[in-house]
């Protein structure tokens, strides 16, 4: 099977989804051509055009203000994968209700629920994917030193903020945000690892893979509904901060129970959530769909007559660079024209001083 994918590959290139399940796919036997749409937002048009040979399948990622016409261009079985909450990324709403795709797949069941009770797509068509990890990436290292007690890894929002502030009034945590190598490292030298969810709501976060992939003892907020490992068997998890707190010393103390739940949650990782796995099942869906035609899979024509559009939008872009640029510029200049002009009067109210005069 060739799919055409479009996601943020380049962009995200070493540590994104899409370059590990891209893998998968190739690894699987299938062929892929992918195209980085954020990067090339502005010449997509050339980009389709200029496809070598044909694909059986569209798959689209994410898809941030991708432009429904050259959709509607593909002569293929569409499939989107709306990889962030749907509450959240409103940006999403025009490709979910497109009606264009075959078959959607949603970050959490949430998710699942607004798409199906807004009319969207019907429920058979909309499936719940999770997150994963690559085993090549995220890995469990068995002579890593235990020097983390505690490690925290991600970004820092207001609310994991306050968490860690109450936390590191007890314990020693370590504060990092790091990828691909340098995340498994990190990972393989804590005792603990924290998940905390970035805001009030639930979620399954990239991180409960990754730190299952590499055998680590994960201890969490309670996750999702679509959470598929076990508490007090593959992770840890805690109702709020409080409880945190208590299991970290708990743990902290009894490493015998850490570690048999760290071995067992990499053995469930391992079993069931690579993003080898993820590919799979991805691919399965994609193919009960895809049928044997001689048509194009392009409508050149459709593509041509977005180009024309594409080619303003282009030029309104490159007018809105050029403005800001100018702005910049004047605040610049206005800036250093106002330092100047202080600085000038400090050294005429010192020469002043100096003379003994005062201004008025």
């Amino acid at each position: 099977m060739k799919i055409f994918y479009l996601s943020v590959i380049e962009q995200h290139a070493g540590w994104g989804a899409e370059v590990f399940v891209n893998r998968a796919f190739v690894g699987q036997g299938h062929r892929t051509v992918t195209l980085d749409y954020r990067k090339h937002r502005h010449d997509l048009s050339r980009h389709f055009l200029a496809l070598d040979g044909d694909f059986d399948v569209l798959f689209l990622q994410r898809g941030d203000w991708f432009p429904i016409e050259l959709l509607k261009s593909v002569r293929r079985p569409r499939f989107f994968w709306a990889s962030e909450l749907v509450s959240r990324n409103e940006d999403q709403n025009r490709l979910l209700r497109s009606g264009l795709f075959q078959h959607i797949f949603v970050h959490s069941k949430q998710c699942k629920d607004i798409v199906v009770r807004n009319g969207w797509m019907p429920e058979h068509a909309v499936s719940v994917l999770l997150n994963g990890f690559d085993e090549s990436v995220h890995f469990a290292i068995p002579a890593a030193e235990k020097d983390i007690d505690l490690l925290f890894l991600g970004n820092l929002t207001p609310r994991r903020r306050r968490w860690l502030e109450r936390l590191k009034a007890d314990f020693p945590v370590t504060i990092v945000n790091a990828f691909g190598s340098e995340m498994t490292q990190f990972l393989n030298r804590a005792k603990i690892v924290l998940n905390i969810h970035a805001e009030e709501y639930p979620d399954t976060e990239t991180r409960v893979f990754e730190a299952l992939g590499c055998g680590a003892f994960l201890l969490t907020e309670t996750l999702s509904a679509e959470n598929p490992f076990s508490d007090l068997d593959h992770l840890v998890q805690v109702e709020d901060v409080e409880q945190m707190a208590a299991a970290i010393s708990h743990y902290l103390e009894h490493g015998q129970q850490r570690q048999r739940i760290a071995d067992s949650g990499h053995r469930a990782a391992l079993a069931g959530h690579t993003y080898a796995k993820r590919a799979e099942w991805l691919a399965g869906i994609f193919l009960a769909h895809a049928s044997a035609t001689s048509a194009p899979a392009l409508d050149r024509k459709k593509v041509a007559a977005y180009s024309v559009k594409e080619g303003v939008i282009r030029q309104l872009a490159s007018v809105k660079r050029l403005i800001d640029a100018s702005v910049v510029a004047k605040v610049s200049g206005g800036l250093a024209g106002a330092r100047g002009s202080v600085g000038a009067a400090v050294k005429a109210r010192r020469l002043a001083k100096g003379s003994g005069r005062s201004e008025s």
